[in-house]
């Protein structure tokens, strides 16, 4: 049976601090849009009281985290065993999010994970760190987590950035890191947001006008059919 409590033990303290792999999931506001879960490592996540906690985040190829909590601030993090006893952890909470060079990061950054990438190379993967107010922590069995080991971290995404040059990666978040998929603005330094929201208010508007319009269209033909049935003389 599932249980949720309002905060951490200080046994899952201590599971949590031992997991390899956890995923965070995230959506847009409203009904529409598309919800994104994604997987993380590199020993990034620290529990830092009873309900809350705090994860290096890596650039990377979207920004699908960033865009939808400077939306709406709504995160779901996720924690299985993959050894020793089954166990399923969520964490439902807010986050929010402190770039490089903001008094927030700075200090969670020196006191939680300078030891792991205070190294230069290492730093240039690291692009924010999400803060997590923990609201519900909710848990269950697990049975159905298959068993898995632990071989090694994979280095890739950090040695690709250590090769690339201050405007290389700062190109590559403009081109990248902007906007969602569903162009909700990430408003990260370096993006141009405000062209992000011009095109999604543009998106919104012809979203909005396409269905009135073929709406209009199909009653006017409807109309024209039922004239033209009810006037046989009408040329067709």
């Amino acid at each position: 049976m599932g249980s949720f409590r309002s905060a951490l033990t200080d046994s899952d303290r201590a599971w949590i601090a031992k997991q390899k792999v956890y995923f965070v999931a995230t959506a847009p506001q409203g009904k529409g849009g598309h919800v994104n879960s994604s997987p993380k490592g590199y020993d990034s996540l620290r529990v830092l009281d009873s309900n809350r906690i705090v994860l290096l985040d890596g650039r990377g190829s979207g920004c699908e985290t960033i865009a939808h909590l400077r939306e709406n601030g709504r995160i779901t993090l996720m924690l299985c065993a993959f050894e020793g006893a089954p166990r399923i952890m969520r964490l439902f909470g807010r986050g929010t999010v402190y770039e490089p060079g903001s008094a927030q990061f700075d200090s969670l950054f020196a006191e939680h994970f300078a030891d792991g990438w205070r190294d230069p190379g290492r730093f240039k993967f690291v692009r924010s760190i999400i803060d997590v107010q923990v609201e519900l922590i909710g848990q269950s069995c697990g049975f159905a987590v298959p068993f898995m080991d632990f071989r090694a971290e994979r280095e890739t995404l950090v040695s690709h950035h250590k090769g690339k040059s201050e405007e290389a990666r700062m190109r590559s978040r403009a081109e990248n890191n902007t906007a969602s998929i569903d162009g909700i603005p990430s408003f990260l330094d370096g993006t141009d947001s405000g062209a992000a929201l011009a095109k999604r208010r543009a998106a919104s508007i012809v979203n909005t006008a396409l269905p009135w319009a073929g709406g209009a269209a199909l009653g006017a033909v409807l109309a024209m059919a039922a004239v033209r049935g009810a006037f046989k003389w009408l040329p067709a």
